[in-house]
């Protein structure tokens, strides 16, 4: 056994000397991300049993003529591959043991407690959401400008910021950044996933831009992620960042409602005009059935409505405004991201920051 082993809290402890509980439970394991420390006997394994995040033993470990367990800890299963003996399920109660697990039939339940530790127990992080309230509103660049001022701010505190793209058809938000070539996973990589995930796996595997983390779709897809998926990954990604901001679609879907139901604040960003605000009375109308707080962005030309007007019209808080800026459409055609100029989108992302960041952290 590696001497690194010892000293690495966040790996589980796998006990068992049979073949067949070691390959069913590493192959969990594998699905969690996660590397096992395995040792055959309870004597060898008396070193790591304090440390390690989660015990796993197998029932061949707990027979009348095993050595004895260490002393009692939380986070101890007991597994087998068949109905156990009523002896087994004595021995298990007296070594603390949560449940006795019949694999694979109970392969889910360990497969959660797996992914659960391995993501070091960490609660929610709150959900910061933005939607257009009409096309072309500048939504996406908002929250992506916000999400950097984010990352920017807690990166002194090793907090992680994940931007995540709730539109498939909006044409990618790590093209926005100007980093659609940094490699990594997008949501079409996990179309075809299913179950509990694995967050700290999937931080790795992100791409990142500016420091920020950044789950974007790629360009050509036509299929939205099931509603699962998204479930699935927004649960497991707010396990393992500080904050999670997302762009939606004005297409709210059941996938979007997701993610508008767990959201701390819901910003709606609308351009200062008669059909936008009319536009965007539908949109507000219907995320306010799912949403606990809803704001509202004012995307402001000259001539144009006040934003206190555009903001009592919807009976939204008005939460800051965007002046037009032709710097910064230039900015994101040169691929050079919505905040490597002195623009009006950042200054305002850094209004917003400030105005929510105290209140989501609270």
């Amino acid at each position: 056994m590696p001497a690194s082993y010892a000293t690495a809290p966040s790996r589980p402890l796998l006990v068992t000397a049979s073949e067949q509980i070691l390959d069913a439970v590493l192959r969990l394991c594998a699905g969690a991300g996660v590397e096992p420390v395995v040792c055959r006997e309870l004597g060898a394994a008396r070193s790591l049993w304090s440390t390690a995040s989660v015990v796993v033993l197998g029932d061949d470990v707990l027979g009348p003529r095993a050595a004895p367990a260490p002393e009692r800890r939380p986070d101890v299963w007991v597994v087998a591959v068949a109905d156990p003996l009523p002896a087994t399920w004595s021995t298990a109660l007296a070594v603390g043991a949560e449940a006795v697990l019949v694999l694979p039939r109970d392969d889910d339940t360990l497969a959660e407690v797996l992914v659960d530790r391995a993501d070091g127990g960490a609660g929610d992080a709150p959900v910061l959401a933005f939607v257009g309230g009409c096309g072309g509103a500048g939504a996406s660049s908002l929250a992506a400008a916000v999400a950097l001022c984010a990352a920017a701010d807690r990166r002194g505190d090793g907090g992680e910021v994940l931007l995540v793209d709730g539109d498939p058809f909006g044409g990618g938000l790590d093209l926005l950044l100007g980093d659609e070539d940094a490699a990594g996973l997008r949501w079409g990589d996990l179309a075809s996933t299913h179950g509990r995930l694995s967050g700290a796996a999937l931080r790795r595997s992100l791409p990142r831009s500016g420091g920020l983390a950044v789950l974007s779709w790629e360009r050509g897809l036509t299929d939205p992620a099931r509603d699962e998926v998204v479930r699935s990954v927004l649960t497991a990604v707010r396990r393992v960042h500080d904050l999670v901001v997302v762009d939606l679609p004005r297409h709210l879907d059941d996938a979007a409602a997701e993610i508008v139901t767990r959201a701390a604040v819901l910003v709606v960003v609308v351009p200062a005009d008669v059909r936008a605000v009319g536009a965007a009375t539908g949109v507000v109308r219907r995320v306010s059935a799912w949403a606990t707080d809803v704001r509202v962005v004012v995307r402001r030309r000259r001539g144009a409505l006040p934003s206190d007007v555009v903001a009592d019209a919807l009976d939204l808080p008005l939460l800051a405004t965007v002046g037009e800026d032709p710097r910064f459409r230039r900015a994101v055609e040169e691929g050079v991201g919505p905040v490597a100029r002195h623009s009006s989108v950042r200054a305002a992302a850094r209004s917003v920051w400030a105005s929510l960041g105290p209140e989501i952290a609270a």
